[in-house]
């Protein structure tokens, strides 16, 4: 008999090899006086300064542990918020802000509750070459 993961198996793999590779990518350091950088090198470099350091309208939601999955839907659901993906079962969420408001304005929000341990935004890591 052959096991085939479900889909929830294979997006906590695919959101583990992510996470490892994110620390990986932080872990490195560069030394930041490159003198053989061309014009294009420090065109590319401000061009990527410049794009938000976190996806639009995404978080990560951690829950307090104990919290029921009522309570977490109705938390989101008062916020308008969306589940894209449940990252540690019952308690880190990523998820979609559904109307106009900020992510910054969502945090604030979501960190108010005493259910939710913490709320950030859905940063960008982009490894350096």
């Amino acid at each position: 008999m052959i096991c085939v993961p479900t889909l929830s198996h294979r997006m906590k793999r695919l959101v583990t090899i992510m996470m490892c590779v994110s620390a990986i990518c932080s872990s490195t350091s560069c030394d930041g006086t490159n003198q053989n950088a061309t014009t294009m090198d420090t065109f590319q470099s401000s061009m990527k300064s410049t794009a938000p350091r976190f996806v639009p309208s995404e978080l990560l939601v951690k829950f307090k542990d104990g919290i029921s999955q009522e309570r977490i839907a109705s938390i989101l659901k008062d916020n308008r918020i969306d589940v894209i993906a449940e990252i540690q079962r019952g308690r880190l969420y990523h998820v979609k802000i559904l109307d106009d408001r900020s992510v910054e304005s969502a945090i604030n929000q979501l960190s108010s509750y005493q259910e939710v341990e913490y709320a950030e935004p859905n940063y960008r890591y982009q490894s350096q070459k």
